[in-house]
This record gives C-alpha cells, structure tokens and sequence, in this order.
C-alpha cells in the first residue's frame, strides 16, 4: 500500500513537470522573439524573390533591399527597412511590382476587410493571377504577417508564374473552385468607374478662334494673337521664335515650356503675323488630349487646324502679365526670376518620374470640383518608393470624388526630401475661375453630346476692301449669293447684314465632308430634343457638314427616320443658305442646255433636284457630285431620289438646312 501510494505521487509529479514544460513553451511561442522568427522580414523577402528574378549573380549582393528598392520593387511600400516584417499587403504590392502586373480598380470589394482598405487594388490583381489567396471565404488580411510557410508556398507560385505566367495561369483556373472564378468575374465585371458627365472625346469643337482683342507682346516684341471667350491666345509654336524652347514628349503625348534666356529672338515681321491672323481666325477650337507644362503646372490647351493654342497671361509666371486698355495692348515681360519647385520630380498627367539620385517618397494633393454645390474638394494622396530614373502611376477613379466631381488637378505638396516652394502659388491656380470654366467645358451630359454630334456649316469670310457695312479686313458670315454678282453677309462682330459685290471678299476653300455618319437612333434622339415642328406629317433635315438630306415622318407624335440621302450642296463661293424654310412650289424639270429633274422649292431660286442631265433627260452630265459640294446653292440628289421627294414630301412642309 505504501508502495502504491509513492508511485502514485511519482506519476503526479512528472504530470505536473511535463505540463508545466508544455506551458513554458507555449510562452516562449507566444512570445515577439520566437513570433518574428515565424514570420518573414522585408530583407528576406528582397532576396528570395530577387534570387528567383535573376539567377546568376544574386548571393553576392551585398544589400538586397537596396537591390530591391533600386529595381522598383519596393514602389509603394512605406517603411522599407529590413527587418520590417512582411504584411499580406506589402506582399501583394512587391509582386505587382516586380511583374508589372497592373492594379484592378474595382467596385467589388472582392472581400470584407477590403472595403476602403488602402492599396487593395493590388491584393485584387494578385488574387486574379492565382498567386495569393485569402484566408478564409470572406476575408483576406491584409494587414497579417507572412508566416514563412505561407511565403515559401507564394515562393513556389513566383517560381512557375516567373517560367511562364500564361501556362502558370492556366494550370490554376483548371485546379481552382467555382466560387474563387465567381468572385473574380464578379471583380472583373465591375471596373467601369464613370465622371458625372462624358468627358469629350479629342478633335470635339470646345468652340471658335476670333479676330484678337488685344495686341500681343513678348518683351516687346510683336507675337500674333486671337481670341476665345474674351482672353487673348497665341500658337503655342510661336513661342519658337521668343525665346522659348518647345520640347515634345512622344511617350507620354506631353509638351513642355521653357525660357532659353541664350537663345536669339527671331520674332515673326508684321506681314507674316497679319498672314497668320487671317489664316486661324474663325477656325472651330478642338479638345486635345496633348498636356502643356509648364514646370509642374499643367495649362490649358485647344487645337486648331493643326496647331496647338494657348493662353498668353499663362506665361506670367515667367516674368510680368501687364494688360493696357486703353491702347488694347497684352505684354509679357520676363524676368530672370523664374524658378523650378526643385523637387527633382515631373509630373505628367497621371504620373510622376522621378530625377533625383536617390529613391524618394511624396505627398500630393488631387483638386476636384463639384459643379452642383460650386466648390472646390481636395483629397491627399501619398506615393512611396519611387526608384531614382523611374516612375510611378496614380490612377484617379479610386476616389469616390471621381464619380461625383471633376478633376482640376494634382499638385505635388514635398516629397521627403523637400517641401514644395511653389505650393499655394499652384493651389491657387488650379482653383482658379479660368481653371474651373476650361475643366467643365470638357465634360457634357448625354444631351450635350448628342447635339455636339451635329455642327453648322459656318462659311467665314474676310473683307478685301471696304464695301457696303463692312470695312476692309472684317470678318464676316457669307449668307447666299448670285454667283458673279454679289454676296449677302453678316459681321461676325457688330452682327450688321448687307449685300456686297462679288470679289470683294475673300472665301474659305471648300471643307472636307464629315464621313462620321450618325445613326438612325442618333438622328431621331436629335429632332426629339431640338423639339423640331412641320404643317405637314414629314420634316426635312439637310445636313451640309455631312452633305446628307434625312426625311422624318411622324408616327405616335413622334418623328421618325423613313429616309437618308446623300446630297450635294453650295460651293462655299456660292452656298447653300442655312435656316427654316417651308416647301413650296415644284416641277418635273428645268434647264437650258442641261436639264434637272424633279426640282422641290425651298426659297427664292433654292431648289432641291436631281444631279444634272443633257437636255434630253436622258444622260448624266456629272459624275461623283454627290457627298460634296458642288452647286451654286440648290441642293442635288440622285435621280431615284429625287423622284421620291418630288413624290412624297407635301408642300408647307418644314426644312431645316444648317
């Protein structure tokens, strides 16, 4: 019994002993030292992946991060030392880097615990490659640590997806769940992001160039200038010949402003800037997707006929913006005092490169604007890693601004290295009235854009001498003419309307024909909204920028398209007259020496006909008019399709010719 009892004691304390043991080693588990030797640190994870990115000479490296850090392989990564341990996060931005895999910007949040998570757009694009998983259904972590048995199964990812991504991609779509493919079509599917209104499509009409209001001058020298909403503008090539290098970046569609203080001024002579006025005045404004900079300051800019136009007070801030006007005289006079924001950083469009020696990170400031509420929002933003000689990309629609706002600009606030000099000076500007006009002038609603589709055919002529109303050099609206006897016109300025003699204007060449037909939807959306009315239960619509005649009839209240025909119209010496007109009187023909079938009144001697024939109605004396403008201002059509207007369209009905 004795024995039973010691035995019994014996057992309970080697119990005791063993869990006591069991339990200091579950501490010593628990503890930051061992915990840290469970997980993996950024130095480590520079050379696993570097080793397997370039295998030859890597174990002689002597600093993997900076290794890391110089291949751009640490891009947005904050804290950069090497025994920073490794998030799930971090990890899915160092493989996007070091593979160039684009971030996917999507409304779907893919997993819980990335809603309004920074930087889960490259946890999304990661996720979409097969090479990290969540760690359960609904959550993927991101803040973790990388355990180094997770990183070594990533490791092995790396490795096949480093051989060949395709293949690599393949192999795992076969072996992965219906739910994982669910939710990255889901993901896939929902990366639209929309601005409150369509931005312009490039070559869109923003408006027209007019005849300067000021004279223009660079250190007094005399520089052609124009107009557009009351502000003087100049050709943006011109600056050539001012003292002014104008450098153009073809990668990133960029053209950049500086002053050569050691470069001659060969300033334009009087006769070629009269030359130049002429030629681009009343020329039509197009958005372009071209940027201008100036340093970091990004100026507005509009194409016409070619070349590029910008503001002149935009030069200010190389010198001195003075405005006299009394005498209507607009001067720029540089200074020596122009200085860079000495960042060492560019900003072009939506990203930033940097040229300083060393890798640098930076804060920036995005300025958006709310057109309902006419204020100006501003978002900060924060950019890590950027290796010296390489670049950086933002992309704006991660913003919840961007589908409610519109987008002024960005400024660069410091980098660490240094603080921006310049930066309430470029706040300031960007938020400045002239900013904000340009910035909403780009964007339309649907409406906008449909009657965009459509331009009138504007014919701008210039005085060669005194006549009638009109003094020499005037620019002025050909209305109609009698060809080889006079003009009827309309001032462009003062709006007066006379009647001139034939020659004493100068006329525009005949324009190309816009070939962009639009649609039968299009086309009857278009009548809806200009909420177009007729007599009779038929409209007619020439179109004389597209040289094309559309008939509506209405059905249900509605006008709907029944025909389109292609049409030739005035020459610009002798145009076709553009405005409302009713039909009136018709006949099976007319002609001395020719013959034109069919012919429909619209006013006075306008007619629409047929295309020209002989005399006896039975040959085509013209070939390929049609589509162009060719007549002194009747409209032709083709032979079947003039027999079917003459047939069909009733008289007192509504014409519409712009």
């Amino acid at each position: 019994m004795r024995v039973l009892k010691s035995l019994v004691k014996y057992l309970l304390l080697i119990l005791f002993s063993t869990f006591m043991s069991l339990n200091v080693l579950a501490e010593e588990v628990k503890s930051p030292e061992n915990k840290e030797q469970l997980n993996i640190s950024l130095e480590e994870c520079m050379k696993e992946i570097i080793n397997i990115i370039d295998e030859k000479s890597n174990e002689n490296l002597d600093d993997y991060l900076l290794e890391g850090e110089r291949r751009g392989y640490l891009k947005g990564i904050i804290n950069r030392n090497k025994d920073e341990l490794v998030t799930r996060l971090m990890l899915a931005r160092i493989i996007s880097n070091v593979f160039a895999i684009k971030p996917i910007y999507s409304k779907d949040i893919l997993f819980d615990d990335l809603k309004n998570f920074p930087d889960a757009e490259y946890i999304k694009a990661v996720y979409t490659e097969y090479l990290m998983e969540a760690i359960d259904e609904n959550n993927f972590y991101p803040s973790q640590k990388v355990s180094k048995s997770e990183f070594n199964t990533i490791l092995e990812n790396i490795k096949k997806y480093h051989i060949n991504p395709n293949a690599y991609k393949e192999e795992s779509k076969s072996n992965s769940s219906s739910k994982k493919e669910e939710k990255i079509k889901k993901l896939l599917s929902m990366t639209n992001y929309n601005t409150p209104k369509k931005k312009l499509a490039p070559g869109a009409t923003i408006g027209f160039l007019e005849k300067g209001i000021a004279q223009a001058f660079i250190n007094d020298y005399h520089i052609p200038s124009f107009s557009y909403n009351n502000s003087s503008m100049i050709l943006l090539s011109d600056l050539n010949n001012y003292g002014f290098d104008i450098i153009w970046d073809e990668q990133n569609k960029k053209v950049s402003i500086y002053e050569n203080k050691n470069k001659a001024i060969t300033a334009l002579a009087e006769e070629e800037i009269k030359k130049r006025e002429e030629l681009y005045t009343g020329s039509p404004l197009l958005y372009t997707n071209i940027a201008v900079y100036i340093g970091n300051r990004k100026i507005p800019c509009y194409l016409a006929n070619n070349s590029t136009f910008i503001y002149i007070n935009d030069l200010n801030i190389f010198g001195n913006l003075n405005w006299d006007n009394t005498n209507k005289v607009i001067s720029i006079q540089t200074t020596n005092n122009f200085e860079n924001d000495g960042l060492g950083v560019e900003l072009t469009n939506n990203k930033v490169i940097n040229y300083n020696e060393e890798t640098v990170d930076l804060n920036m400031v995005h300025l958006w604007y709310d057109e309902k509420a006419n204020k100006v929002n501003t978002v900060e933003d924060s950019v890590y890693g950027i290796p010296s000689g390489d670049f950086i990309e933002f992309n704006l629609a991660k913003y919840d601004l961007y589908e409610k706002n519109y987008h002024l600009g960005t400024i660069i606030k410091n980098t660490n290295l240094k603080e921006n000099p310049f930066y309430e000076r470029e706040l300031n500007y960007i938020q400045s009235k002239k900013i904000i006009d340009y910035t909403c002038k780009l964007y339309k609603n649907p409406e906008e854009e449909l009657l965009d589709l459509v331009k009138p055919s504007i014919i701008i002529g210039t005085m060669k001498k005194n006549a009638g109303v009109f003094v020499k050099d005037e620019k002025v609206e050909i209305l109609y003419a009698e060809a080889g006897s006079w003009y009827q016109c309309r001032s462009t300025t003062t709006k007066k309307e006379g009647r001139i003699p034939w020659g004493s204007v100068s006329i525009p060449k005949d324009p190309p024909t816009n070939k962009k037909r639009m649609t039968k939807e299009q086309l009857e959306a278009y009548v809806k909204l200009k909420a177009f009315t007729s007599s009779t239960n038929y409209f007619v619509w020439t179109d004389l920028d597209r040289q094309m005649t559309y008939v509506f009839k209405k059905e249900n209240n509605e006008w709907k398209l029944i025909r389109s025909m292609q049409c030739s119209t005035g020459k610009n010496i002798t145009p076709t007259p553009r405005g409302f007109f009713t039909i009136k009187e018709r006949g099976a023909y007319f002609g001395k020496g020719y013959m034109c079938k069919n012919w429909v009144q619209i006013w006075g001697d306008y007619l629409y006909h047929s295309i020209l024939l002989d005399e006896t109605g039975t040959y085509v004396l013209e070939g390929n008019v049609l589509g162009k403008r060719a007549s002194q201002g009747c409209i032709r059509f083709s032979l079947e399709d003039s027999k079917w207007f003459y047939d069909t369209i009733p008289k007192n009905t509504s014409v519409w010719i712009n």
